[in-house]
């Protein structure tokens, strides 16, 4: 009978480490599916980060020579009527 119980405690003990065996096979596909999805917002916001950039930019620059052409605009009004 203790050898019986005994028997019964060790396939137990297996069919667990079976399952334990399953779930970090399972774990481990999981982590590299994670992986390259970091990769790939990583990526995207680097994209998105580099365009916005540019974006910002050129609507800076925009906006600088907007400023100049109304100054050299409004100079060139007051030379007119100096005249």
């Amino acid at each position: 009978m203790a050898d019986e119980s005994t028997d019964i405690v060790l396939r137990l003990l297996r069919d667990i480490r079976k399952v334990q065996d399953d779930h970090s096979k399972s774990l481990s596909n999981h982590d590299k599916r994670f992986d390259a999805l970091d990769k790939k917002i990583d990526d995207w916001q680097e994209t998105t980060a580099t365009a916005v950039g540019l974006a910002t930019h050129a609507n800076l620059r925009n906006q600088n020579m907007e400023e100049q052409i109304a100054a050299l605009v409004a100079r060139v009004e007051r030379l007119e009527k100096a005249k």
